[in-house]
């Protein structure tokens, strides 16, 4: 009776580490030896579309940079290729996730700060138009700022406009360059504590949010108002269009990732360890992500390709 008692509750004491078994290996990333011995059709096919838009895309991306040599005034050569560069970039960001599937957080990581130094690319690129931003003071006569901008500009109406200067410039660019150190150095932090510590990682990962959300907020606010008003000198140079191809980076990136992240977790896919359900759906996610940065490109290259004409508008 006793032996009979002992053996009842180890029973479930074993099933229960079974299903827990079973759990991890559903939500586990493979290592590279088992994903690439288990190669489903799906996934060998994905790799190869994969390999295409990435090519496709380098191909968009070159075709654009010898439309900005031919068309682009050579100050602003460097600004101009170096965001073009941020779509092939993803791309390939997005090909070695479906690679290297343990990965998935540095490329992950690429990706994220691919917007925040473009950024500050394109706040210097809207110098270089105007030269400089003690010539936007003199050409605007000191026209004022104005801080109604999106993302802020619900929260922003009761702040009056103000008269631009070299101090509130500098704010500006501040408020810009942050974003790379701050969203680098959070970023560090966290494929250190996940390589490290996984469980640990799904747990402080929440606390990060705040300060990642606020950096790039107070970083898209900062780089809109000099936007708008380096627009106004100079209506032909497309630079809202230029913005809208940067900002597509974070909505489809970063915001859409989380969405479809989480959406995916409710549907059965792929099959036991090593494909298993995460190997589907950063496939997928990743799939979807190289097809939009194709467009994304052509977009940018119909941004990029302004002529000297319309700069000097």
């Amino acid at each position: 009776m006793m032996l009979d008692s002992q053996r009842d509750s180890k029973i479930p004491e074993n099933s229960t580490n079974d299903f827990n078994l079973i759990i991890e290996n559903t939500y586990d990333h493979p290592t590279l030896t088992d994903y690439y011995i288990n190669l489903t059709p799906f996934i060998t096919l994905s790799i190869f579309v994969a390999a295409l838009l990435v090519i496709l895309n380098i191909s968009i991306f070159c075709t654009t940079v010898a439309k900005v040599l031919k068309q682009v005034d050579a100050t602003q050569w460097g600004p101009s290729i170096f965001l073009c560069s941020l779509y092939p970039c993803i791309g390939c960001a997005a090909l070695a996730t479906i690679l290297v599937p343990k990965a998935w957080l540095i490329c992950h990581t690429v990706m994220h700060l691919c917007f925040t130094v473009g950024a500050v690319a394109l706040r210097e690129l809207c110098f270089r138009y105007i030269e400089s931003e003690a010539n936007y003071i003199k050409a605007t006569d000191a026209a004022a700022l104005v801080f109604n901008t999106p993302p802020c500009c619900c929260c922003c109406r009761c702040f009056p406009n103000a008269m631009p200067s070299k101090p509130k410039l500098c704010i500006l660019r501040y408020m810009i360059w942050q974003m790379p150190f701050i969203q680098g150095s959070i970023m560090l932090v966290l494929n250190l504590i996940y390589y490290g510590e996984q469980d640990l990682y799904k747990n402080v990962m929440i606390y990060f949010m705040p300060f990642i959300v606020c950096s790039i907020l107070l970083g898209i606010w900062a780089l809109n108002i000099i936007v708008r008003v380096v627009t106004t000198m100079r209506s032909g140079c497309g630079l809202m269009k230029k913005m809208f191809c940067l900002q597509l980076i974070l909505l489809l990136c970063k915001l859409q990732y989380m969405l479809l992240d989480s959406q995916l977790n409710s549907v059965t896919l792929g099959n036991s360890y090593p494909m298993n359900h995460t190997v589907y759906k950063q496939t997928i996610i990743n799939l979807l992500i190289l097809i939009e940065m194709v467009l994304v490109s052509i977009l940018a290259q119909n941004a990029y390709k302004t002529s000297p004409q319309e700069n000097g508008k």
